[in-house]
């Protein structure tokens, strides 16, 4: 129920405006000891690019994280979300959203992070990084995941990914690599990552992402 309303919230803001596009993502975190872990992340980007984006079990589990930003952006690109590239054809292609939000839960903080992604013709590399600042003892964090593809058909991608985390409080650098490949079926992206595959503690993300609505940014 808490998820749905990640998804029930901004698709009444589009349907009621017109206007915008919202992004619906949907991670599921696995491995073989554990069970399934769910993250939803919902954003809402306005004709004159103001970006909001809700999370869910990202942060940390059982917490709720929100967002805002501005999105700068070339003038063809279209709305980036994670899970794959959007196969533009411009020699380049880019997308850079400062955000500024919050975090409550089990983890409690505020969060500054960056969204950006630059495609040139079939290669794309995205980031989304935030550096968070907890309320209590949970500890300050930054946090980043990368991913370097490529995309030889309009239905098929594949690259390297990594996930970088600093712990402020124990002084602790942890790097997860790792790759993945992914399908497109229209507004669609189907992701599946493997992090830390040589180690013990392989996991998966296995993901689903739609875009809706959309806007000209070429007038």
């Amino acid at each position: 129920m808490r998820a749905s309303l990640f998804y029930i919230v901004p698709l009444v803001l589009i349907s009621l405006t017109g206007k915008g596009q919202v992004g619906l993502e949907q991670y599921f975190y696995f491995n073989s000891k554990q069970l399934m872990t769910l993250v939803p992340i919902v954003s809402f980007e306005s004709e004159d690019q103001w970006y909001a984006e809700a999370r869910y079990n990202y942060e940390d589990l059982e917490t709720f994280s929100f967002y805002v930003g501005k999105a700068f952006t070339s003038k063809s690109a279209s709305n980036y979300y994670s899970g794959g590239p959007t196969r533009q054809r411009e020699k380049v292609v880019y997308s850079v959203t400062p955000l500024l939000g919050g975090v409550a839960g089990k983890y409690n903080g505020v969060s500054g992070g960056l969204n950006a992604v630059v495609e040139y013709r079939d290669l794309f590399f995205s980031t989304q990084s935030q550096y968070t600042i907890a309320y209590y003892e949970s500890g300050d964090f930054f946090f980043a995941w990368s991913e370097l593809g490529y995309q030889p058909w309009k239905w098929m991608f594949f690259g390297v990914t990594t996930q970088h985390t600093y712990l402020y409080q124990s002084a602790r650098l942890i790097v997860e690599p790792g790759g993945v490949i992914g399908f497109t079926m229209g507004q669609w992206n189907f992701p599946l990552y493997v992090f830390s595959p040589a180690s013990d503690h392989y996991y998966f993300v296995l993901g689903a992402s739609l875009s809706i609505g959309g806007f000209n940014r070429n007038k």
